[in-house]
């Protein structure tokens, strides 16, 4: 059995994504949405208005629709 051993930076973001899915999961038990959507749009929330765009525009430039 191999053990590795995380750094308490690394376990902090895996129980804070953890606690998005959960988030996720109940939020589409009650609205009927996918839950992998919703984690994306809560983990889009958390990034600044700069990252968002900085994202947006790269993934459009990287869209065969717009090569």
């Amino acid at each position: 059995m191999v053990r590795s051993v995380l750094s308490a930076e690394d376990a902090a973001w895996i129980a804070h994504d953890d606690a998005l899915r959960a988030r996720a999961a109940v939020l589409a038990a009650k609205t009927g949405r996918d839950a992998d959507d919703l984690y994306r749009t809560l983990k889009n929330l958390e990034r600044t208005p700069g990252e968002r765009l900085a994202l947006g525009l790269r993934h459009a430039r990287l869209h065969p629709k717009f090569r």
